[in-house]
């Protein structure tokens, strides 16, 4: 009797010890708590859609600059339904191949530099192919406000060779920085000064339409411009200038190209061969 009472006592012994030791170590031990994060979004934003661009119409007067390039400065801008692209690393690699084949691309730009220490990494790749595609192709160096326009352009001379484009470079204006109106302007007027000095034709300008009105109106306007603006209706950018393109979107859907892209159409009666750089020279 008494061996069953301590065989029943020892087995009782054994099933509880594991569970003792358990809550002591549960006890004893530190448990990492980690916050749930929500799964990352990888649907896109939902995008604005664009309005079909209206047709262009006649333009009955044209004035010639000092290059013979025609062109018409109005203040009532009509687009055309004819336009291009700008890429960058943004849209990673692009079937070109498949861009040319939607019959809707007639130009694009490429970024090439930015500051005087940024060289995009897909800009080679982009020209090249876009040349093979046969799509005319240009290139755009990004204007930083807080380096001279010289040192800026030397970075660009030193990183493309302009040879390998059809279609005049372009400088993207879109940061005011912190120096003097007077002093931002100079350090633009110096980068496009140096271009001219040294390709013997002027580059073109790219801004959106309310900071060429606040920062740019009246000081640059002998370069023929691309205005981005993305609501309704043509921008009017203030004053004169040879407005040769519309960037009318910056959520654009190509065939071969991942994600969105800047969109741009011709304005009034300018077409691929005034921004060839043959022509300019």
């Amino acid at each position: 009797m008494y061996r069953h009472i301590v065989l029943i006592i020892t087995l009782i012994s054994l099933l509880l010890t594991p569970s003792g030791l358990n809550a002591r170590e549960k006890k004893n031990k530190h448990v990492e708590v980690r916050p749930e994060l929500p799964m990352p979004d990888l649907r896109l934003p939902s995008l604005k859609s664009q309005k079909p661009l209206p047709a262009i119409a006649e333009i009955g007067s044209l004035k010639a600059n000092k290059t013979n390039t025609v062109y018409v400065a109005t203040g009532n801008h009509v687009a055309q339904q004819r336009g291009g692209i700008d890429v960058s690393h943004y849209q990673g690699q692009i079937n070109w191949g498949a861009v040319a084949r939607t019959g809707k691309v007639l130009y694009a730009f490429c970024k090439a530099t930015e500051n005087t220490n940024l060289m995009d990494n897909t800009y080679l790749y982009n020209v090249r192919e876009a040349k093979r595609a046969g799509i005319p192709v240009g290139c755009y160096h990004f204007f930083s406000p807080k380096t001279s326009g010289a040192a800026q352009l030397q970075y660009f001379m030193e990183n493309v060779n302009v040879d390998d484009l059809d279609i005049v470079p372009m400088l993207d204006v879109e940061v005011r920085g912190k120096a003097s109106l007077e002093e931002f302007q100079k350090q633009i007027r110096a980068w496009i000064t140096g271009f001219e000095n040294h390709y013997h034709f002027k580059p073109i300008i790219y801004a959106s339409v309310n900071f060429y009105n606040k920062y740019l109106a009246g000081a640059f306007d002998d370069c023929i411009y691309m205005i981005a603006k993305y609501g309704d209706g043509v921008p009017n950018p203030q004053g004169l200038i040879p407005f040769a393109m519309w960037q009318y979107s910056a959520s654009g859907r190509i065939d071969g190209i991942k994600g969105a892209v800047d969109q741009s159409c011709f304005i009034d009666h300018f077409d691929v061969e005034h921004i060839l750089i043959k022509n300019q020279r």
